[in-house]
């Protein structure tokens, strides 16, 4: 029995879980989900630069300074500096930020971990190695669809 369609099936149905979950959170609690790990991330940190904060949550420079624009809009979180570099800017949570953050909903990350530390170590290895393949063709996938894609000066 060939087992791609399972694969993708499986996909497809951990997306849709994750949009669901989403969907949920942004019109329950007025925030996205990356808004929620951002800002859960600068709480746990007390104080972050901006480049800890986009490689600790594996995004683009652009995509985190936007999503703490966002945060500090709604007075979540403050940019602080913290040195006479001008450029060193940190990000910290407000009072307004803890508040939100306790009553916020468990990001589906926290239900999944405490899944998986209930697993045997083997199986969690298991699932580890698949992921970092599945990840990595995804990422082959995706840099040969941007290769076929034509510039905008063609």
């Amino acid at each position: 029995m060939d087992p791609i369609p399972k694969i993708v099936s499986g996909l497809r149905h951990i997306a849709r879980e994750l949009s669901v979950h989403s969907k949920f959170i942004q019109d329950n609690y007025n925030i996205t989900v990356p808004q929620l790990v951002c800002l859960r991330e600068i709480c746990d940190n007390k104080s972050i630069s901006l480049g800890e904060l986009t490689r600790s949550l594996h995004l683009n420079n652009s995509t985190v300074t936007g999503i703490v624009d966002r945060l500090e809009k709604r007075n979540l979180v403050r940019r602080v500096r913290q040195s006479r570099d001008r450029r060193q800017i940190h990000v910290e949570v407000t009072d307004e930020g803890k508040r939100f953050i306790k009553q916020a909903p468990k990001a589906l990350q926290d239900h999944f971990i405490e899944q998986i530390r209930l697993m045997d170590p083997l199986e969690v290895d298991k699932i580890l190695w698949a992921i970092g393949k599945l990840a990595d063709m995804l990422q082959i996938a995706s840099a040969a669809e941007q290769d076929k894609t034509p510039s905008p000066k063609e």
